[in-house]
């Protein structure tokens, strides 16, 4: 005796009329007849392995929307190159665009010129930029916390910006640092901030 169960009646009476459709409308997709039935039986195994299907309100709209993403995800796979073809390729010299021990040793400078020029920034201005720009603290908490308002919470970091800009100016275009981060002048109007 062989029990047919619900979902094989479901199948039989539901998915199994709308083939022709769906053949169809995978032809349109494929442009190749043998992949278009290959699309619809993957959609079609698919269907019998569902485990709501039972509140699947419309099957030939659900096995559209299945066969198109289907029909995507192999375009996305015939897209990747073919491994056969990357092996002719492995006696290609290609450069190596890691960074070699010059540029390693350029960017270590460049970090401890900054470290310096942070370091040199007056205190305020260093706080407010530290906070914001590297920890990535909320403004107005920052503010409430310092008891000042936004706006001059905004010119300390403005301030801490230019002078910092100014600082690291010399080493983007190759001129050797400054001996001193900041002048007197720029000193003293950071000073009243």
């Amino acid at each position: 005796m062989t029990v047919i169960r619900p979902i094989d009646r479901w199948f039989v009476e539901e998915v199994l009329p709308c083939e022709g459709r769906l053949l169809a409308a995978a032809q349109r997709m494929c442009r190749d007849t043998e992949d278009a039935r290959d699309l619809v039986q993957d959609v079609l195994a698919r269907m019998l392995t569902i485990e709501g299907w039972s509140a699947i309100a419309s099957p030939q709209s659900y096995m559209l929307r299945i066969m198109r993403n289907m029909a995507i995800e192999r375009i996305r796979r015939a897209r990747i190159v073919d491994f056969r073809q990357l092996s002719e390729t492995d006696h290609l010299d290609l450069a190596d665009d890691a960074p070699d021990q010059q540029r390693i040793a350029e960017d270590r400078e460049a970090l401890a010129h900054f470290q310096h020029a942070l370091a040199a920034l007056p205190e305020r201005c260093r706080e407010v930029f530290v906070r914001r720009r590297l920890e990535e603290q909320a403004p107005r908490a920052i503010a409430e916390e310092l008891g000042v308002s936004l706006s001059t919470l905004e010119k300390r970091l403005a301030r801490a910006l230019h002078l910092l800009t100014s600082a690291m100016a010399p080493r983007r275009h190759g001129e050797p640092p400054a001996q001193g981060q900041m002048d007197a002048g720029e000193r003293d109007s950071v000073a009243g901030s």
